[in-house]
């Protein structure tokens, strides 16, 4: 099971991490375009709740988590989301709420859990 959780959780470190971050340690000064961090957080958020929804479902603890994978890893990623939108806004100088970013990690977190349908189609329903 560790095997399958693990990688779960250091990406949800990574997320986090990167979310409390200053923005300017993060651009840089690299070539950065419009709307180049709503695709960074939609695929954040794609592969934490791919991450999340496979370890729910290969784990072997519980039935009901494992046929609730989908709407766990959904719920948590955005959850999560809102909570980092929050602490950005109030606890981050250089950092603040934007709904499009939520938008974002919303269509990142479907997205995730679909990505698992399209890989394991045959494996998992």
């Amino acid at each position: 099971m560790l095997r399958f959780v693990l990688p779960s959780v250091l990406w949800t470190i990574l997320v986090i991490v990167l979310s409390v971050s200053s923005s300017q340690k993060l651009i840089g000064d690299g070539f950065v375009f419009e709307g180049a961090d709503k695709i960074a957080h939609f695929i954040m958020y794609t592969f934490l709740t791919l991450f999340w929804t496979t370890a729910l479902k290969r784990q072997n603890k519980s039935v009901k988590m494992r046929a609730k994978a989908f709407l766990i890893a959904l719920i948590g990623g955005f959850l999560l989301s809102l909570i980092l939108e929050i602490i950005q806004e109030y606890f981050i100088i250089s950092r603040f709420f934007e709904s499009l970013d939520l938008i974002a990690n919303a269509f990142g977190c479907i997205f995730g859990v679909l990505l698992f349908k399209l890989i394991y189609r045959n494996t998992y329903r």
